[in-house]
């Protein structure tokens, strides 16, 4: 019989493989310009697009391939739920920092590392889906992927420095998915879920928009970045769950100062 565990590790060794591709992949290349406020923006549709395509149908088909797996207990895995967002994501980011790694080394353990943790991520994924691992972190594990790949996300689209447009919209849709992954408690509905995660990564698209017209730094900038998505994220979480009362905004409010003083005081 199928396990789900069998099914994480054929699903795994797939995305490997299209990852591993990428290096001696040949495909044509088109450059795509129009002129959004009166200003030229390019973007190149190239092998990286065309893989991205088929690491994309793995990573969403994938998770429900796992999530259907015939030894979990019967409940029906529905799409709009999101249980996607977070491999999708992971897999992204993988696709789109590889080709930026300065030595062999560095490309294949940045390769492995991310083989490992969607290995790990599906498995939480599973057991908060089915409710089946009582003494299992999943959640923490799921929030705790969910804030390092948000903090890689904000810092390397600051530091390769594109236009404040396509850097906006790319952490806008990075956010929305990531914020949907990491509401896992909260009884919501998923067109609640997914608009409430629209709201959050338009919010910090806003402020990365802002923050590209400054002088800071893109460690700084990703920390604020990061800082605004942990603020929105968490008081959302507690308001939706009633559990918001004056004492905890208060919390709220002074540990954002003292990250805040953090940020834009201690030297990068």
């Amino acid at each position: 019989m199928t396990t789900y565990r069998d099914r994480i590790s054929v699903a795994t060794w797939v995305t490997g493989l299209l990852l591993a591709l990428q290096p001696v992949l040949v495909t044509p290349t088109w450059r795509v310009t129009w002129y959004p406020f009166g200003t030229p923006l390019s973007v190149e549709v190239d092998r990286d697009f065309f893989l991205g395509i088929w690491v994309i149908m793995v990573l969403i088909g994938g998770t429900h391939w796992v999530l259907g797996a015939w030894d979990l207990p019967t409940r029906e895995i529905r799409f709009q739920e999101g249980w996607w967002a977070l491999p999708l994501t992971l897999g992204w980011l993988a696709l789109r920092l590889l080709p930026y790694q300065s030595s062999p080394r560095t490309w294949l353990v940045l390769l492995l590392g991310t083989l490992l943790v969607l290995a790990l991520t599906w498995h939480a994924i599973t057991s908060l889906a089915t409710r089946r691992a009582a003494g299992y972190p999943a959640a923490f594990v799921v929030r705790t992927v969910v804030f390092v790949a948000a903090g890689v996300l904000y810092h390397w689209l600051y530091a390769l420095g594109e236009r404040s447009l396509l850097a906006a919209t790319q952490i806008w849709v990075g956010t929305t998915l990531l914020m949907a992954a990491y509401w896992v408690e909260p009884p919501l509905w998923p067109r609640q879920r997914w608009l409430y995660s629209l709201i959050g990564g338009l919010l910090v698209a806003q402020l990365a928009w802002a923050l590209k017209q400054t002088t800071l730094t893109p460690f700084r900038s990703g920390l604020l970045l990061l800082l605004m998505f942990y603020l929105y994220s968490s008081l959302l979480e507690r308001a939706i769950t009633g559990r918001l009362p004056s004492r905890v905004l208060l919390e709220f409010a002074l540990t954002g100062g003292i990250a805040l003083i953090l940020i834009l005081t201690i030297p990068s």
